[in-house]
């Protein structure tokens, strides 16, 4: 079954997934309010949160191709083609920026710093994925434990505690 989220003790430090953040800006049946509650524990600095730029910018992307989606009707696999053809559409755009400028409101480091080639040798050693090692790279570098996310495939780390909403 796992860690749950809201079971966090105060004061730990966690890294979060970019999964947690979209639950709740998706408002997700089953998890949006338990990703939320999670959040705003951080935003009050009860919990002390981490995430890095590349998770950032997968929130960003989703965000953007879900908005894209629903605002011209057209399928996610289409967005790429739709907005080279009219990257005008990108000025059309509101709900992005404010569920982003909603995260840049949160409390959360942003980790960063150079990961290569340790995320290549995390990839082979526990069979991750090239984000998820990427994840796991940075939360080794900068000593964080504890990961906030609904993907199981974190549970395949050794020393890494997986927290699920």
């Amino acid at each position: 079954m796992g860690l749950k989220l809201r079971e966090l003790p105060a004061t730990e430090e966690i890294f979060i997934d970019a999964n947690i953040f979209l639950y709740s800006a998706f408002k997700h049946p089953v998890f949006g309010n338990k990703c939320k509650n999670f959040l705003i524990r951080i935003e009050k600095e009860e919990i002390k949160g981490y995430t890095s730029d590349f998770v950032l910018n997968e929130i960003f992307h989703k965000l953007m191709i879900a908005e894209i989606v629903k605002k011209f009707g057209i399928a996610a696999k289409q967005v790429v083609r739709f907005v080279k053809k009219k990257p005008e559409v990108i000025a059309e755009l509101e709900t992005v920026w404010t569920e982003m400028e909603i995260i840049k409101g949160f409390n959360i480091s942003i980790l960063n710093g150079s990961l290569f080639p340790d995320f290549i040798k995390i990839s082979k050693m526990y069979w991750l994925m090239a984000t998820d090692a990427f994840h796991v790279a940075t939360m080794k570098k900068h000593g964080i434990t504890n990961i906030a996310t609904n993907d199981p495939d974190f549970e395949r780390v050794n020393g890494t505690k997986v927290w699920k909403p």
